[in-house]
Order: C-alpha cells, then sequence, then structure tokens
C-alpha cells in the first residue's frame, strides 16, 4: 500500500509505518537502527495518549505524514551510498539557533540565511531532499510536491498562517526548522507535541539520550550541503533545548544563540500557538485553553532549567544572547553583533540584503498574533516565580525586556 491510499483509522506500529516508506521507495535502509527507539516512544504516545482524542480527520493525515519522513530517510540513506563523497563534507562552525518558540527565533535564522556566505535549510530540500542539490536544482514538480505536503497538513489548522506567516509566500523556499523538518526523519522533535497531546513522548524526549538523532542530524546537512562547501550552516529550531548537550558534542565548534523576550510576550504567544495547533485533533474548548497554557508554560520552564545547566557544564564560550526586541528594532546592528562575538564581519552585501528583506516584511505583513497572557490565565507573580532563575541570570521576566545586544 502507498501513501497515498493509506486510509485506515488504526493507530499504526512501527512495522506498519516502515512497511508504507518501503513501498512508497522501493528501498530498505533506514541506517542506524537506533531510530527504533524514538519511533516506538511516538507510536506508544499516539496509540495511548492521543488516538482517542484525534479526529478522523487527523487520523488519517498523521499516518502517511509520518511515514513519508521515513521515506526521505530512506532516501537520504541510499544518497549516501550512492554518492560517497557526501560523507566527506565538513560542518564547520554553524550558527545555531536554540532559543524557544516564540522569541523570535525564525526572524533571526531568517535574517542569518541572507549571508551569501551562509546556508539555510528549505522545506523543499527537507520534504523532497533526493536527488541531492549537487545533482541540480529543484525541479518545479519537486517544488509542488513540496508545496503540496506543507498545506496538506497546516490547512487543517485554522489561523496557523497568521502564526506562521513566511509560509504564505515563500512556501517550500522558506527555510525550515532542524526538529519538524530534519529531526522529524529521526521521529525526534518537541513540535510533534504541539501538535497532539503526546504527554509520553514530552517526557520520553525530556529523559532520552538524542545521540543517534543529532548524527542523523549531521548526515543530513552533509547530503544538503554537498556542493556547498564554503558555506557556513544557519539552522534554528526551538527544539534543541531539548537535547542542548548532545547538539554541542555533535556540533562542539557551533555558534549557539540563544533567544530571549518578555516572558508575558513569549509565554502568551506559546499559549497561543498550543491551542492554535492541537486545533488539529480537533476544535479546542474554550475551558480547555487554559489548560493547554500551563503545559506549554511548564514545558518551556523545565527547557529553561535545562538549557541553563548544560550552559554551565559547556561553558559560556559557544552562546552568544539575543534580545526578540533588539532584533525587531535594529535588525542589522543585532546580527553585525553575533558576528563580531564569533570573530566574523558582517558583509556590505549580507547587511543590505537584511535591510531589503525587512522593508518588504513588516510583522504584520500577513495579520496580527492577537494574543494575551491574561486570556490564559498567566499571572505575572506566579511566572516570575516559576522563572526566578531565568529571570536573576538573563534580566527577562514578565512584563521585562532588556536590552542584550545593541
Amino acid at each position: 500500500m502507498t501513501l497515498s491510499k493509506y486510509t485506515t483509522q488504526e493507530c499504526p506500529d512501527s512495522a506498519t509505518l516502515m512497511e508504507l516508506a518501503r513501498a512508497e521507495t522501493g528501498l530498505d535502509d533506514f541506517g542506524d537502527d537506533r531510530l527504533r527507539a524514538p519511533l516506538e516512544a511516538l507510536l506508544y504516545s499516539f496509540r495511548h495518549d492521543a488516538w482517542p482524542k484525534m479526529t478522523p480527520a487527523s487520523r488519517e493525515i498523521v499516518v502517511p505524514w509520518l511515514a513519508s519522513h521515513l521515506a526521505n530517510r530512506l532516501r537520504v540513506v541510499d544518497d549516501r551510498k550512492r554518492y560517497t563523497d557526501i560523507a566527506k563534507v565538513a560542518i564547520r562552525n554553524p550558527f545555531i539557533v536554540v532559543g524557544p518558540p516564540r522569541s523570535g527565533s525564525t526572524l533571526l535564522h531568517t535574517l542569518l540565511s541572507l549571508d551569501p556566505k551562509n546556508i539555510a535549510p528549505t522545506y523543499c530540500e527537507c520534504l523532497e531532499p533526493s536527488p541531492p542539490l549537487a545533482l541540480g536544482e529543484p525541479t518545479p514538480a519537486r517544488i509542488d510536491a513540496a508545496n503540496a505536503r506543507i498545506h496538506k497538513f497546516l490547512d487543517q489548522i485554522p489561523n496557523i498562517y497568521i502564526q506562521h506567516s513566511y509560509l504564505i509566500e515563500e512556501g517550500a523556499s522558506a527555510v525550515g526548522e532542524c526538529g519538524t523538518e530534519i529531526l522529524i526523519m529521526a521521529m525526534t522533535t518537541k513540535g510533534l507535541y504541539y501538535y497532539y497531546p503526546l504527554d509520553s513522548y514530552r517526557e520520553y524526549l525530556l529523559t532520552a539520550d538524542h545521540s543517534a538523532a543529532l548524527a542523523f542530524h549531521h548526515s543530513f546537512l552533509q547530503h544538503a550541503q554537498w556542493g556547498r562547501e564554503d558555506r557556513r550552516w544557519a539552522l534554528k529550531a526551538a527544539d534543541h533545548m531539548v537535547w542542548l548537550g548532545d547538539l554541542h558534542a555533535q556540533y562542539p565548534d557551533a555558534n549557539l544563540l540563544w533567544t530571549h523576550r518578555d516572558l508575558a510576550e513569549l509565554l502568551g504567544s506559546c499559549a497561543s500557538v498550543m491551542c492554535t495547533t492541537r486545533g488539529l485533533c480537533g476544535p479546542v474548548a474554550p475551558e480547555a485553553r487554559r489548560g493547554l497554557a500551563q503545559e506549554a508554560v511548564e514545558l518551556e520552564r523545565r527547557l529553561f532549567q535545562h538549557g541553563m545547566r548544560v550552559r554551565d557544564a559547556v561553558g559560556e564560550d559557544r552562546f552568544y544572547d539575543v534580545s526578540y526586541h533588539d532584533v525587531m528594532t535594529n535588525p542589522v546592528r543585532t546580527v553585525e553583533r553575533i558576528y563580531e562575538r564569533f570573530g566574523l564581519t558582517l558583509s556590505r552585501q549580507a547587511a543590505d540584503n537584511i535591510r531589503d528583506w525587512v522593508a518588504r516584511n513588516p510583522q504584520t505583513k500577513h495579520g496580527v498574533h492577537r494574543h494575551s497572557p491574561e486570556d490564559f490565565g498567566l499571572e505575572a507573580d506566579l511566572i516570575n516565580r516559576q522563572f526566578e532563575e531565568y529571570r536573576e541570570r538573563f534580566g527577562f521576566g514578565f512584563g521585562v525586556r532588556p536590552s542584550l545586544s545593541v
């Protein structure tokens, strides 16, 4: 059975998903067998936590969607065997934005991608990764296929494009995230928890060893950079805080950018996004919104704590802190300061590219993401107590937003 014909309402097991991917591609080698641990954890959580709460439409979408990412993994592994020079590509000093969601991380990632010396993964090369771009630019059919995959999934979520407006115009050419676009091929992404109530999978992610997933991530970057070895990666995922220690171990020379924002705005936006994305399972009742908001807040609190512990362990040398408010008010100077921190110089061409992009893409171009912490019962005193260590260390609190870099 191929992905386009899959219609069952049953929650699949790992053998079913893997067989769907094999049937779609005619390939059999998934690479590192440690893939099975996150795959089994994910499917267990779908079966026991999420499946009873999902609509028939969301069940019908998720199975071929997951299988399609396994199919892409098969293709990446096969290309690596076909084109042995891929494994020789060196990944050096990547910029990796590791801050939480709704902290300006996507904007900063986009600005970094505008430097001609940098390279960022696009939705197209993540969703349709084979053959490698070294063999030729994506055909219109390949781009159309990537766009179709984006919209088949996201069109099921009301209001998602206001919160992720860059997908409206850029579509498959938009810069993609490491979690939901790359590490999903290793069945390892925090993003799935924002879409589905995968409670046990969340706990798995927060406690597991993710070195195998990061090794696949590295092999994918080699795959995508082959033929463009003279450029530096610009990467981003809110997921990276989950496995920050494993990320540093995989990329010890990475330039790690931790984005920050006023906690009232950040957590209110996270709560709003989770209430929107959980709509994939069906309508979110008004009385459920505050509960989801608390889930989002607690997850970020745990990740902030984890990130600070990892940062203490690995040292400050590879980190730089970036304020959302600095990026918004002076994007060029903010990026210049990042470059200076790591001994680099932002070229005039890169600065001009940033100015041009910002002028063409005002924040409200495709509507306004309206949210208020009060809508979700988020109270200043409680949030400031929950995030006390973070607030004292970085200066950001509920309604507090210091300048860091400008």
